[in-house]
C-alpha cells in the first residue's frame, strides 16, 4: 500500500486523499488498482477509521450532486478535487501513482467548445453536443435554408 497524505480545511473536516495501491486485488485484469479515499484526520488516526469518502473520477457539471464527494463539498467541490490532486501530487514518489494523479486531474478540466466552419457562409459556429450526425451549416443558414422545419 502506497499513501499521499495533503491538508485541506473544509466544513470543519481536516481532508487528505489519501491513494492506496492494490496489487493483490482479484479479478480478471491483473492490474494494479489505485483507491483515492478522502480521509479526515481528525476523526482518527488510521485508516480506515478516518474515511470520509472516494474522490470520484468524474465531477457532474450540471449542477445535480451524484457522489458522496459533492454532496460533502457542494459546490466547492471541483475546487477541493483539484486542490487534494495537486497537493498530493507534490507529495507523492511512486511514479504510477503520480500518472494517474495527472491524469484525473486532466479530466477535471472542462471541455473545449468543439467549432466548426459552416459550409454556406463559412463562418465558425458552436456545435451542439447532443446531435449524433455532424453539423454543417450554422443556426441562421439553416433558419434560410430550411424555414420553420429546421428544429
Amino acid at each position: 500500500m502506497s499513501n499521499a497524505s495533503i491538508g485541506l480545511q473544509g466544513r470543519n473536516l481536516n481532508a487528505r486523499l489519501l491513494v492506496l495501491k492494490q496489487d493483490d486485488f482479484r479479478d480478471y485484469s491483473g492490474a494494479k488498482h489505485l483507491r483515492f479515499a478522502v480521509v479526515d484526520l481528525d476523526r482518527a488516526k488510521d485508516y480506515p477509521l478516518n474515511f470520509v469518502c472516494t474522490l470520484p473520477l468524474r465531477l457532474s457539471s450540471n449542477g445535480k450532486r451524484l457522489t458522496t464527494f459533492e454532496g460533502i463539498f457542494a459546490d466547492r467541490s471541483l475546487d477541493v478535487a483539484k486542490k487534494l490532486l495537486t497537493d498530493s501530487l507534490i507529495v507523492e514518489g511512486d511514479e504510477e501513482i503520480r500518472a494517474e494523479i495527472q491524469r484525473r486531474l486532466k479530466l477535471l478540466e472542462p471541455e473545449p467548445a468543439r467549432e466548426k466552419k459552416c459550409a454556406s457562409c463559412g463562418k465558425a459556429f458552436q456545435v451542439d453536443p447532443k446531435k449524433k450526425f455532424g453539423q454543417r451549416f450554422c443556426e441562421s443558414c439553416v433558419k434560410k435554408k430550411f424555414g420553420s422545419r429546421a428544429e
